[in-house]
């Protein structure tokens, strides 16, 4: 019986192999082994406790996305899409500087981690603290009111704004600002704008990463109109006993031009400085600075920024003329 199994046994080995690679042969005529390739995002997992902890994490090149080749049937592969392949990194397995192992996997049967291959095989990440900051909203205008209108000035309805994001680059914004448009206006300009950010050479700041409290803002560019009129000055009290005044009040300003809002302007025709000089019992002449701007109505300035506000005030004491005094200048002039 062993001498009839061992006759020819390597005939028969030879016919087993031959079976076997027929069989394969068969197989892969009918179903044969191909490959395709699959674009998967990986799936960060235990990001939230770098989140948490007050980390900024940014992912770097686009390495969150993988294409991962499969290696499988025809018939296998006609059944895989992009959703049957897991890409996972794992932030807790990162590695000193700051590489994350990609896992792949699929969910069917026939298809092992063996049979995956990716392009890449970590997730590359920027991570850094998260910084705060408050910084107040400025307003720049452009353009120049009508003839005859000035800016009286501007405001926003929120005065600053939070920022926050990665530290290196919340730590480059310099300032906050909106611009506002006010060429030709000859009325107040109300409108929403949006919020720029600027580093300390004037170059904006436009990344995303940046998260704002506020995108936008309500501004106001106040337009005064510019009007010129004359100024009045009196004078109250009465002189020592035997004295009196002559003549008028001499100023060094008795024009000015001031600006406001029209309804205010409209009804002022002069500035009237009633109590430019107390004569109270004076017995000499009086001279005195006043400072025009305080004596200004409410809501209304001076045009110019620059133009003199403070006059010098004089006025002429001297003493009461008598009968004496006039019957002599009689007989003076007689003689």
């Amino acid at each position: 019986m062993a001498k009839k199994l061992t006759h020819n046994l390597g005939l028969k080995i030879l016919a087993v192999l031959a079976s076997v690679i027929l069989w394969f042969i068969a197989i892969n005529i009918n179903d044969p082994m191909s490959t395709n390739v699959y674009n998967v995002t990986v799936q960060m997992e235990n990001l939230d406790k770098l989140v948490n902890n007050n980390k900024y994490v940014e992912v770097l090149d686009n390495t969150d996305t993988v294409r991962v080749t499969v290696k499988a049937t025809r018939s296998e592969l006609k059944e895989i899409t992009d959703k049957n392949i897991t890409a996972v990194a794992d932030v807790d397995k990162m590695t000193e500087g700051n590489y994350i192992p990609i896992e792949l996997s699929c969910n069917k049967a026939n298809v092992s981690s063996n049979d995956l291959t990716g392009d890449k095989e970590y997730v590359k990440v920027n991570v850094e603290n998260i910084k705060r900051r408050q910084l107040p909203i400025t307003v720049a205008t452009q353009g120049e009111p009508g003839e005859g209108y000035m800016l009286g000035g501007t405001s926003t309805a929120q005065n600053a704004v939070m920022l926050s994001g990665p530290e290196s680059l919340i730590s480059k914004v310099s300032a906050v600002s909106v611009d506002i448009d006010i060429e030709g206006a000859e009325s107040d300009v109300n409108i929403s704008l949006p919020i720029h950010l600027y580093d300390v050479d004037g170059r904006e700041i436009t990344d995303s990463r940046i998260n704002k409290s506020i995108n936008d803002v309500s501004t106001t560019a106040s337009i005064w109109l510019i009007k010129g009129v004359p100024v009045e000055y009196k004078y109250i009290g009465e002189p020592a006993e035997g004295y009196m005044v002559q003549g008028n009040i001499s100023a060094d300003i008795n024009y000015i031009t001031i600006a406001g809002k029209a309804s205010v302007l409209k009804n002022i025709q002069k500035i009237d400085v009633s109590e430019a000089i107390d004569v109270t019992g004076a017995s000499r002449d009086i001279e005195s600075y006043i400072d025009l701007k305080k004596q200004l109505p409410d809501g209304v300035s001076f045009a110019e920024v620059d133009a003199a506000t403070k006059t010098e005030v004089s006025l002429r004491i001297i003493k009461t003329p008598t009968e004496e005094d006039e019957d002599g200048e009689t007989q003076n002039e007689e003689e």
